[in-house]
């Protein structure tokens, strides 16, 4: 059960808004049916507690850096790194040379062209299991798993929406435990099975369907983790697997 408040009430008006979709996302180049993108969808921004601090003295080039996303500030998070190394494997790149494909590519940054990056959920929290007064106050949720309820059923079918629109070439999900809900915003009805590999002794697992209304490849989360993407061997072998499924 939501509460009202101004704030609250803004947020929720935003979210549920099929025509300010794009002003809840990182940013990047959505495309369009005859001029496919990738997209990158994580479960929610991440937002340090130096970010934080940062927001709260309201500094001005942050706030632009924010808005123009660009690569130099992206390179400075683990998250985006580890993206990029993935991307640059899945065009044949070596992964080592993610942050030369990064600067040329340019993913995500405001302008540029081929890739688009979102979240399930747009609130950027510092862990995912961060729930608090400001949270609250922001979302008119008492809980996160409240706030997540709603947003299944409000901001997924926006979500769907702007899938049918773009129609991605292939939308990324970033974070296993919420298969489900990547396979949800791409019309994927049946769940794929998962597809294991193993790099120095630790097994590691992703999922991909083609049978939604895009294709869509579900990854462990990026961010690190004995079971993640967590080595240039196993983002290789990872970008190898989807690109192969992708050209059967």
């Amino acid at each position: 059960m939501a509460f009202d408040s101004p704030i609250a009430s803004a947020f929720r008006s935003r979210v549920e808004d099929e025509t300010r979709f794009l002003e809840t996302c990182e940013g990047g180049d959505e495309g369009a049916p005859d001029r496919k993108s990738i997209w990158l969808l994580g479960i929610e921004p991440g937002w340090s507690l130096a970010d934080q601090a940062l927001d709260a003295v309201g500094l001005r080039k942050k706030a632009e850096a924010l808005h123009h996303y660009g690569i130099e500030m992206q390179l400075q998070w683990p998250y985006n790194r580890n993206a990029f190394k993935f991307l640059a494997a899945l065009k044949g790149h070596p992964v080592e040379s993610y942050r030369q494909f990064a600067r040329t590519v340019r993913p995500f940054e405001r302008g540029s062209l081929g890739y688009f990056k979102a979240n399930l959920f747009p609130e950027p929290f510092n862990n995912t299991g961060e729930w608090t007064v400001e949270a609250v106050e922001k979302t008119g949720f008492a809980s996160k798993a409240a706030y997540q309820t709603w947003l299944r059923e409000a901001r997924f079918p926006v979500f769907r929406a702007w899938v049918e629109k773009c129609r991605p070439k292939l939308v990324i999900g970033t974070g296993l435990t919420h298969l489900a809900d990547f396979l949800a915003i791409t019309g994927t009805v049946e769940s794929p099975p998962p597809r294991f590999f193993e790099v120095n002794g630790h097994p590691k697992r992703l999922h991909i369907a083609t049978s939604g209304t895009v294709p869509v490849a579900i990854l462990p989360h990026l961010s690190g983790g004995s079971h993640s993407l967590n080595s240039y061997e196993a983002t290789r072998i990872a970008a190898d697997i989807v690109r192969t499924v992708l050209s059967d």
